[in-house]
């Protein structure tokens, strides 16, 4: 240390250290600076500090201070000491880039989290590809456009940061309009394309109106599951930071999450479509309007959320030219989507059968033929019958039964009788005996088909009773005169209430009324919820 006289002893000490130690007088001359000092800021002994902003500093009154000096972070303070001010600077600029890349890392680390969980829930492609676009801006870039992947069109969500406002915006472009070289061409191969001098020129068209010079830019693969779901473009104003590599691996750990929710999204939906087709095709059909006979029913699947179960029923006309209509109730071993497909099935069975075969006996037999031949042998239990509407407004019915609960008929004095059937279920043995009856509906008179879900329904007392065959006999009484409609749907919420929370079984009701002088041209209702 040199400071114009000999100088003190601990002089050796002030320069081994690492801090930057000197002292200035009143009127703003150097007087003591150990090496640090001298080589860091370049101070001489005997002048006045000018370089800024250490200048600046050095002017106001002592303290605490932190600046900026060409690359490097300084933090200091400052201590009077008699005439002079002592001041001590360390070089905190390891310290600092530690800690910025620590709170960069966190960053990045908490911005792929939040995508992850946003992203996760999107469970609509359209929807993962816009809340891709939404999320990289301004995070990763001042605009974003995600573009689907397709066959023909190319659906593209774009999210701009502009000079004002922030705007979204959609639109679509034909996948053959696409250059073969283009970046986003070679995106949706799966090739990333960053910073390349045309860049700007080709992706110019998707960025938003007004956008202006790009200064940096980069259009990455969306990856799927077998190829891109898409691609993303990023693009920054001109004057902002290109992207770093470190910014590159998080675009590219961002497109990957994005990639993956948008082909999970597209599964779900096709998934989601399929499901509802098969809904579609084993719902309850809507009733038709029989000549001379009132129809009412009601459904309740054990799987509220599927609409559908292994209880079903049909009514169809038969094709013969005799004016008999067929009748089936039914009820599918099992529970939810496969016993719905499974009922399904076995209600197509007896629509193809039906073309050439109206005895409901011959047709039991026929159907727990094909029941057992199956891929995959089905038991169930079915009634299935036939009505025809007498000039006399008296309806005759043959019934014929496999394994199912004895229909409940209620005279036109209110009395309630089951109908003496018995019976196999189909779909076990090969000569399974079934049960036969005929009987005749009269002005008054109700006959009530019903699955197992409704008598072997559970309450929800301590003892856990039975609904029971003497309670819906019960209820249909008590609803003596009421139309089919409302005695079937009456039956299936005095069950659903019976059960409480959810119901154990899939509940199916059909009611066949005789259609008295008001009603004689007859009429049909389905009372399904």
């Amino acid at each position: 240390m040199a400071n114009g006289r000999e100088g003190p002893p601990w002089a050796e000490l002030l320069d081994g250290s690492d801090e930057m130690i000197f002292m200035v007088d009143r009127a703003g001359f150097v007087r003591v600076a150990n090496a640090a000092a001298v080589q860091t800021l370049g101070l001489a002994i005997g002048q006045t500090v000018t370089m800024l902003p250490m200048a600046t500093v050095l002017q106001g009154p002592p303290g605490s201070f932190e600046l900026d000096l060409d690359e490097r972070r300084l933090r200091g303070r400052g201590a009077p000491i008699g005439e002079w001010t002592s001041w001590y600077v360390r070089d905190v600029t390891d310290q600092v880039m530690r800690v910025d890349a620590l709170l960069a890392e966190r960053w990045r680390s908490a911005f792929l989290a939040e995508a992850g969980r946003r992203l996760g829930s999107c469970l609509n492609r359209v929807r993962a590809a816009r809340t891709t676009a939404v999320l990289a801006v301004p995070a990763l870039a001042d605009c974003a456009v995600a573009v689907l992947d397709d066959e023909r069109n190319l659906a593209w969500f774009r999210v701009d940061v502009g000079p004002e406002e922030r705007t979204e915006s959609a639109g679509s472009l034909l996948r053959r309009t696409l250059r073969p070289d283009s970046a986003l061409d070679q995106a949706m191969a799966g090739l990333s394309v960053l910073d390349d001098p045309r860049l700007g020129d080709d992706i110019g068209a998707l960025l938003a109106p007004g956008f202006g010079t790009v200064g940096s830019a980069m259009v990455v693969p969306l990856p799927g599951h077998t190829s891109p779901a898409g691609a993303l473009i990023l693009a920054r104003h001109a004057g902002r930071a290109p992207f770093e590599t470190v910014e590159v691996h998080l675009v590219r750990q961002f497109a990957a999450r994005a990639g993956a929710a948008i082909s999970a999204a597209t599964l779900y939906s096709a998934q989601a479509d399929a499901a509802e087709a098969v809904q579609r095709s084993v719902e309850p059909p809507e009733l038709p309007a029989v000549p001379g006979v009132v129809l009412g029913a009601a459904y309740r699947p054990a799987w509220e959320r599927l609409r559908v179960g292994g209880d079903f029923y049909d009514v169809r006309q038969a094709p013969d030219g005799s004016g008999n209509w067929l009748f089936v109730l039914g009820d599918v071993c099992g529970k939810g989507i496969e016993a719905a497909v499974q009922s399904g099935t076995a209600r197509q069975s007896l629509r193809a059968l039906w073309l050439t075969e109206p005895r409901p006996l011959r047709l039991l037999e026929l159907l727990n033929q094909a029941m057992l031949t199956g891929a995959e042998p089905t038991m169930a239990t079915l009634v299935i019958g036939t009505m025809t509407a007498g000039p006399t407004a008296e309806v005759a019915v043959t019934l014929v039964t496999g394994g199912h609960a004895p229909p409940m008929l209620m005279h036109a004095d209110g009395q309630v009788t089951e109908v003496d059937l018995g019976g196999t279920a189909i779909g076990l043995i090969a000569d399974a005996p079934f049960g036969e009856a005929r009987l005749t509906l009269r002005p008054g008179e109700t006959l009530v088909l019903y699955t197992d879900g409704v008598t072997e329904a559970r309450g929800r007392s301590a003892d856990n009773p039975l609904f029971g065959p003497d309670r819906l006999a019960a209820e249909i009484q008590a609803y003596r005169g009421a139309p089919a409609a409302v005695i079937a749907e009456r039956v299936a919420q005095r069950v659903t209430d019976w059960v409480g929370e959810r119901l154990q079984d899939d509940i199916a009701v059909l009611v066949i009324q005789a259609a008295g002088p008001s009603d004689a041209a007859g009429s049909a209702k389905d009372s399904r919820r």
